[in-house]
């Protein structure tokens, strides 16, 4: 508080407080013709504190309101100055005298996470408390921004009262056109999948009494093909629900336990190839286990502890998924991160093992195409080992949308991948299928045969009169396969 003559205050400006970055500043030539001035002036310390959730309707600030769900937050001191009588300032904005309003940025880790992320447009006002309707509300009037970054902001106004810096974080949109792009890629590609991926599972399961079926890899094939099964038929059954209502927080908790049931067993592919390639460890029934506990166990357990912690993250805002806001979401990110870069650390060394035996081959044996497994081997481990989501890492924002369209295509279709390279192109699979018709054929001539003639006869059994019976050799493999690499394997 001061009261002051004109003569003391016949300088080129006058600033409150004297010392700090955080300031304002009336020019000299705004008192004259006032003998006596009384200055009243404020500096508030924890009060913006209180303002970190304000919505754009209940706001004076027409920018703002382009933006409906976008909360704004104080982002500095507040700073109020009175002086009586008022000083004489320019009604125009471009013109002078005006105040300025110097005000460093207080923002939290939480505000200026969300100010360099490059997916986030930052909007910084020059506003003030207006009391002329009885409560105080936000408005820019006669305020404009004239200068400033993340940590400051400089501001010229027509009047005086209380001052703080809003920042508003908006999110940057994908246009509609690359919008309804990647929606149809979506959709088609999940579509695809779900078809491969119900053929994959009914084929694993007609083939289950083959021997070379009924193993530990393609038990952990079967499991993450359901998993992502169901994960696109529910991701697909989202789209067509309204956020906030309980069906969309029911799917949205549905959608994060089976995306994370998918990564984790595509974390046990992983940790399955690495013992069968590179180290071998464990017998098979302890691998059993472990496997299931992690492709069902960890997944369940990181969902209950999400669901009961931060139950209103699911499905409130925007889509049927995850808060993006509290940082809900990293209960699927952290996992998601770990299972990619353990997945394609696993690939590295296995693709450097296949390259080595490949270089070995093509020394030994002259085969140049054996430099052509090493390729060969990636596209076969790069479906089930989810090492397209490293797409959508890479697709953070609009300018990376050569990422959004490849993580779209690659992830929508990682069932028909797995249904292409490990049940159609499988060698195994396709040989047991073979033999499993040959069966079938077997059985059907022979029950056609035993209707017609129900005798022992050497014509029934296929053998010459006088000639032992010879044993039908079901599962015929070449004998040259043992010196090749068999991709099936993986």
């Amino acid at each position: 508080l001061a009261k002051k003559p004109l003569p003391l205050l016949n300088m080129s400006h006058y600033r409150f407080p004297l010392q700090g970055q955080s300031y304002i500043s009336i020019p000299g030539e705004a008192f004259q013709g006032k003998a006596w001035v009384t200055i009243v002036g404020l500096l508030y310390h924890s009060m913006h504190r209180y303002f970190h959730s304000i919505k754009p309707t209940e706001t004076k600030i027409p920018e703002a309101a382009s933006c409906k769900d976008c909360l704004i937050s104080a982002a500095s001191y507040l700073i109020s100055l009175k002086v009586e009588p008022p000083p004489t300032l320019s009604s125009n904005l471009s013109g002078s005298p005006l105040i300025t309003i110097h005000l460093t940025h207080k923002l939290t880790a939480f505000q200026y996470s969300q100010a360099v992320n490059k997916s986030n447009q930052v909007k910084l006002y020059c506003a003030f408390l207006d009391y002329s309707n009885g409560s105080g509300v936000w408005s820019n009037e006669g305020c404009v921004l004239e200068d400033g970054n993340l940590n400051y902001s400089i501001c010229l106004c027509n009047h005086l009262t209380n001052f703080a810096i809003l920042m508003q974080v908006v999110p940057i949109k994908v246009p509609i056109g690359h919008q309804m792009a990647l929606s149809s890629i979506s959709y088609i590609g999940c579509s695809l999948s779900i078809f491969c991926l119900t053929i994959t599972l009914v084929t694993f399961a007609i083939l289950s009494s083959v021997s070379t079926i009924r193993n530990q890899r393609y038990h952990i094939h079967a499991n993450l093909s359901f998993t992502i099964l169901v994960a696109q038929i529910l991701l697909l059954i989202s789209f067509h629900l309204s956020p906030g209502t309980v069906p969309c927080k029911i799917l949205a908790i549905l959608l994060h336990f089976f995306f994370l049931s998918a990564f984790a067993w595509m974390l046990v592919e992983g940790f399955h190839l690495y013992s069968m390639v590179i180290k071998v460890f464990g017998s098979e029934e302890s691998k059993h286990f472990y496997y299931y506990g992690i492709g069902w166990g960890c997944p369940l357990l990181i969902c209950v502890v999400s669901v009961t912690s931060a139950v209103d993250s699911y499905g409130e805002k925007n889509n049927c998924w995850l808060s993006l806001e509290n940082g809900a979401i990293w209960a699927f990110v952290a996992p998601a991160l770990f299972v990619t870069v353990v997945n394609i650390c696993i690939l590295v060394a296995v693709t450097r093992v296949i390259s080595r035996i490949s270089s070995d081959n093509y020394k030994v044996h002259g085969d140049a195409n054996a430099f052509k497994l090493t390729a060969k081997a990636v596209a076969v481990l790069l479906p089930i080992l989810g090492s397209s989501w490293i797409f959508g890492v890479l697709a953070v924002n609009v300018h990376t949308l050569v990422f959004q369209y490849m993580f779209a295509i690659f992830n929508s279709l990682q069932g028909f991948f797995i249904f292409l390279f490990h049940c159609l192109l499988n060698s195994e699979v396709r040989a047991a299928f073979k033999h499993k018709t040959k069966v079938w054929s077997l059985t059907s001539s022979s029950m056609r045969n035993l209707n017609v003639k129900p005798f022992h006869s050497d014509i029934i059994t296929g053998n010459r009169p006088g000639t032992s019976p010879t044993k039908l050799n079901t599962w015929d493999k070449s004998t040259n396969s043992a010196n090749k690499i068999d991709l099936s394997a993986v």
